[in-house]
């Protein structure tokens, strides 16, 4: 199944991690996504991903702090678990607004 995730990016950092096998370091781009909205009876939800990316996007999600993504995640479920990651073959996407929020923006009229 194909899910999109779309929240605000807070932050963007490059790290690292060392492969239990061939014990090279493996360089990633962290990028922090927040997701808001309310529950059923106006209470505010935060949820906040830690997502991994290609180290060469370390700058374009840094120039697009405050802006907004959506990212084609894949759930999978196996007898023992259910995993969700980000679907690799699907570009995300970047947004100035929430894409899930409509422009209420009114076109004024003069007289």
């Amino acid at each position: 199944m194909n899910y999109q995730y779309i929240g605000q990016i807070k932050g963007a950092k490059s790290t690292s991690r060392k492969d239990k096998t061939t014990h090279k370091d493996i360089y990633n781009c962290e990028v922090t996504v927040q997701f808001e909205d309310y529950d059923k009876n106006g209470e505010l939800v935060l949820d906040t991903q830690h997502i991994q990316f290609d180290i060469g996007e370390v700058q374009t999600f840094k120039d697009n702090v405050n802006r907004f993504i959506a990212i084609h995640y894949i759930f999978l479920n196996v007898k023992s678990c259910s995993y969700m990651f980000p679907n690799e073959s699907m570009p995300y996407s970047i947004y100035d607004t929430n894409p899930l929020v409509p422009n209420l923006t009114k076109d004024k009229k003069t007289s």
